[in-house]
């Protein structure tokens, strides 16, 4: 009866094995014999960015540089004769303003007295044998036509020709011992070379000076000066030479102090590249320093600003418009993403300014205000929201 019920189990087994075998298949069968239905395409969403109105215009770069404020001529002052300081002028101190030839001080020496004196007797002597000589001459010449000779005689010592010579050059050589001698007693008069702020005393009355001595240090107050060193990058901005200097181009001197400023120009260009710098510098000036309110100050830290040449053919575009891979991003035709690769002309706090290729030069686009780096070329693009930027023609 056991083994009855175990076939009979066994027989049940195998028949829901081979059920489930023959539904399996016939389902597969099914699936693979059933026609798909095709969903319908899914429109193509456009990406929805802000971008603005890029317009061509003519702008100008300002190329800034720093530089140190000094005067057109500084003096470290020295004694041309040796002496004692028996006064000193009460502007002649840290800080005061002095006029050109304005008597500074005064040196004693009496051998330079002396010597004046003595080259005085020295002329006088030699213009009275002069006259003596004259004199004789005039003699000599006398007699010689008395006596009734013609002609000249074999020898001009006969009517003392050679002796009226000798007689001049020692005038002239005394005269000009004695003009050496006043120049080297004038030199113990310590004057301003020219108009002047005294930067620093070094003597006092009763200090003893010998030739070469330091008095003291002076600034002129004519005009300021800032050298300035320029990348070739930025020599490429500017005019040519000739233009700079022909029209006294302006140069904005600002204070890195305050924000006080003055208006100057460039004075003068270097023609040649400092070999240490690799670089080229020019010479901005600002006439009378002083007397500007406020005062530019030798010795002062300052920017200076100048405006460069117009350039045409470019997009004034915010900074955040040029992408980490240096690409400009914009709207094609096709209302599609494209991009180019660029290098800005230059830039400023707050624009860079791109070149546009010539081929884009007819039409205005749709450029992003900020690209990512997710963005894919071919997009379909929507633009969000639109600006303009500005169509600027600066000139300096």
């Amino acid at each position: 009866m056991k083994h009855l019920s175990r076939w009979i189990t066994l027989l049940l087994a195998g028949v829901a094995i081979a059920g489930a075998y023959l539904y399996v298949s016939h389902a597969i069968k099914a699936q693979q014999n059933r026609v798909q239905t095709p969903r319908p395409a899914t429109p193509e969403q456009a990406l929805e960015i802000s971008t603005l109105s890029a317009n061509i215009g003519s702008y100008s770069a300002a190329i800034k540089a720093s530089g140190i404020v000094k005067p057109r001529y500084s003096l470290t002052m020295t004694s041309q004769v040796s002496g004692e300081v028996i006064s000193l002028s009460d502007k002649f101190e840290s800080g005061q303003i002095i006029k050109k030839g304005h008597l500074l001080g005064q040196l004693q020496n009496t051998e330079l007295n002396s010597n004046v004196a003595s080259a005085k007797n020295t002329l006088a002597t030699a213009e009275l044998a002069l006259k003596e000589e004259i004199r004789q001459g005039e003699q000599a010449n006398a007699e010689w036509e008395a006596a009734g000779f013609k002609g000249d005689p074999d020898s001009d010592l006969v009517l003392r020709e050679p002796q009226l010579k000798a007689a001049r050059a020692d005038v002239e050589s005394a005269k000009a011992a004695l003009n050496n001698a006043q120049a080297q007693l004038k030199h113990t008069q310590l004057t301003a070379p020219f108009n002047a702020l005294v930067v620093a005393r070094s003597v006092s009355l009763g200090s003893y000076l010998s030739s070469g001595s330091e008095v003291g240090t002076l600034y002129s107050i004519d005009r300021a000066e800032i050298k300035v060193d320029l990348s070739n990058s930025d020599w490429l901005k500017l005019p040519d030479t000739k233009t700079l200097l022909k029209q006294g181009w302006p140069a904005l001197i600002s204070s890195i102090d305050d924000k006080n400023s003055w208006q100057g120009e460039i004075l003068s260009i270097n023609q040649h590249i400092d070999e240490t710098t690799r670089m080229r510098s020019l010479l901005v000036s600002l006439e009378k320093p002083l007397d500007q309110s406020p005062a530019l100050i030798p010795g002062a830290f300052v920017e200076i600003s100048i405006q460069g040449k117009r350039l045409d053919n470019l997009w004034r575009l915010p900074n955040t418009a040029l992408s980490q891979k240096s690409e400009i991003w914009y709207i094609d035709q096709d209302s599609r993403l494209a991009a180019f690769e660029t290098t800005p002309r230059f830039v400023d706090s707050k624009y860079v300014y791109i070149e546009v290729p010539e081929s884009m030069r007819q039409k205005t686009y749709q450029v992003l205000v900020q690209p990512y780096n997710s963005y894919l070329k071919g997009t379909l693009a929507q633009p969000l929201t639109t600006s303009t930027s500005t169509d600027t023609s600066v000139k300096p």
